[in-house]
């Protein structure tokens, strides 16, 4: 599955037209033919790593009442991986690989997933992972601008939710939630650490919009894997409050599309359609009403994505995000010191004051950036300000984890530091444990 496809070209940054993946996405051999929906995969029980546990004092959250959450869905073996091939990189221009495949869902959904990495030489260590969490009915294009400063010391990891981008339709409509959507990132991760293409025994976790509830709550499950975790443009609760601009219109709102899914997943399908085939005229009065401040030539592949998004799925997280709260999970990793990033809009129509000055308050020891001008689309019209937060952001983390490194090193009285991975088993020992 896993697969190399392009290495980026020069000039791909700077022209921001790039497409991030190909479509379609490579499938396992005899599983079918994309996008339809494969019925088989070489499997086996995945391995947990180390550390993995629940946050004790965090109680799961779902849409139901006593809703069981489902497993983490099961890796597949590992395959061989054809990585591209790249000449010696100087520091000063450094190669890149793309890989691309699909991890397998609880309820059989295959959710497409692509890793870019610095090209490795030979005894050098994997470079850390920094992990992408999409918004809702987002696909991965407003990351595309703050590639070169994610990618700079990390591999980047980015997936699609279920209904989205390249991922397949869900199988279970009804198994959709904030939830599920987390355990879909943990069936990813668990993917590329079965094909050994990156470190995932430390993650840094970047979350935009709704996004940020699903990094949260793969963060109440995975806590002590997190080396960082940096929440763009979002909230940690009641994901719709702030849109409707009164609670209980959004409570309202969630109970009648939870009560008539099917009716709401078919409405969401036409205004999707019409957004996209009368964005011409609706951007500018989207401007006007300062709902986004981006040219639509910029906002086109949104416009694009809207035509692919499931609608049953899409009612499923809204009703999921509005009854859904991680801001006990923000607390916990606030008071672990886990290196933390909040950024807010001033413009942004989907967080308010008073869910902005809660989520200062559950965690005070990490960075707040406000940008006055950015709204919800600020990843694109100020992704210069959001850019540079995340820059300083990760070269604090990565100095400080240096610090703590070196630290250790004199107390132990290490001269190098431990191996970056075990050597690799012989065909049949079975999954590396991450």
């Amino acid at each position: 599955m896993g697969r190399a496809y392009r290495k980026p070209k020069e000039g791909d940054d700077a022209k921001g037209a790039a497409p991030m993946r190909p479509k379609p996405w490579p499938l396992p051999k005899g599983a079918g033919q994309n996008p339809s929906t494969p019925e088989q995969s070489p499997t086996k029980p995945p391995s947990r790593r180390a550390g993995s546990r629940r946050l004790p004092a965090a109680q799961k959250q779902d849409d139901a009442a006593g809703a069981s959450r489902p497993a983490p869905a099961p890796a597949p073996a590992p395959a061989p991986v054809a990585t591209a091939s790249a000449p010696a990189s100087s520091p000063s221009s450094p190669e890149f690989e793309e890989l691309g495949g699909r991890a397998k869902a609880a309820d059989g959904t295959w959710i497409a997933w692509e890793l870019v990495r610095p090209v490795r030489a030979p005894g050098r260590p994997k470079a850390p992972l920094l992990v992408l969490v999409n918004g809702l009915s987002n696909d991965g294009f407003q990351w595309r601008g703050l590639l070169p400063t994610l990618r700079k010391n990390h591999a980047v990891l980015s997936w699609d939710y279920r209904g989205h981008g390249c991922s397949e339709n869900p199988r279970d409509v009804s198994a959709v939630s904030i939830a599920s959507l987390a355990d879909d990132l943990e069936a990813v991760m668990l993917d590329v650490n079965a094909r050994r293409l990156a470190k995932t025994s430390r993650v840094t976790v970047v979350a935009y919009s709704m996004g940020c509830q699903v990094a949260l709550e793969w963060c109440r499950a995975h806590a002590d894997l997190v080396d960082g975790l940096a929440l763009i443009l979002g909230t940690p609760q009641r994901s719709m409050d702030a849109a409707l601009l009164h609670p209980l219109l959004a409570d309202l709102a969630a109970a009648l599309m939870g009560a008539f899914p099917t009716l709401f997943g078919l409405l969401w399908q036409v205004i999707f359609f019409l957004a996209w085939a009368t964005s011409v005229v609706s951007h500018p009065v989207a401007r006007r009403l300062r709902l986004v401040n981006v040219p639509r030539a910029d906002f086109a592949p949104f416009y694009r994505h809207l035509r692919r998004v499931h609608g049953g799925a899409y009612v499923r997280m809204l009703v999921s995000g509005q009854r859904h709260g991680a801001m006990d999970v923000l607390e916990l990793m606030n008071r672990r010191e886990v290196p933390s990033l909040v950024v807010q809009g001033g413009r942004d129509f989907s967080v308010d004051a008073k869910t902005g000055a809660a989520t200062r308050r559950a965690a005070p020891r990490a960075h707040h950036v406000f940008v006055p001008d950015a709204c919800h689309a600020g990843m694109i019209g100020k992704k210069d300000a959001i850019g540079a937060a995340l820059e300083e952001f990760l070269d604090a983390k990565m100095e400080a984890a240096e610090f703590h490194k070196k630290r250790l090193m004199d107390v132990t009285g290490m001269t190098v530091s431990p191996p970056d991975s075990p050597p690799k088993p012989e065909e049949g020992e079975g999954t590396p444990v991450r």
